[in-house]
C-alpha cells in the first residue's frame, strides 16, 4: 500500500485541483489547471519539503496533465521557480520567456 494518495476534484469543467495526502491525511503536494481558451494555464504547483524526492512532483504534473488533456487543451502553461524548473525540464517543458515577479511593499 502507497503512503500516498491522489486526489482529482474537478471545481468546475475549466479547473482542476489536484493533492497528494499522507496515509495521515497530512497534504503532501498540491496543484490546480485552468483552461482558458485551450490553454491550460497550471498554477500553485508545490511538494511540501518533507515530500520532496518521492516522485510526487511527477504524479502531480500528470494528474493535472490528464485532466487538462480531457478539458481539450491544445497548448500547456507554466510559470516555474528555478527549484521547480528542473522538474518540468525532465517531464519535456521547455523555457519560452524568463519571468520576473514583483512586490510593491504597502506604504
Amino acid at each position: 500500500m502507497s503512503p500516498y494518495r491522489l486526489v482529482v476534484e474537478a471545481i468546475t469543467d475549466q479547473l482542476t485541483l489536484t493533492t497528494i495526502l499522507t496515509s495521515g491525511g497530512e497534504l503532501a503536494a498540491s496543484g490546480r489547471v485552468g483552461l482558458v481558451g485551450g490553454v491550460a494555464i497550471y498554477d500553485r504547483i508545490r511538494v511540501q519539503d518533507a515530500h520532496q524526492r518521492r516522485g510526487l512532483g511527477r504524479a502531480l504534473m500528470a494528474a493535472l496533465g490528464d485532466a487538462a488533456n480531457r478539458a481539450g487543451a491544445t497548448r500547456w502553461l507554466l510559470v516555474a521557480t528555478p527549484e521547480g524548473r528542473a522538474l518540468y525540464e525532465t517531464l519535456g517543458w521547455t523555457v519560452h520567456a524568463p519571468y520576473t515577479s514583483a512586490f510593491i511593499p504597502p506604504a
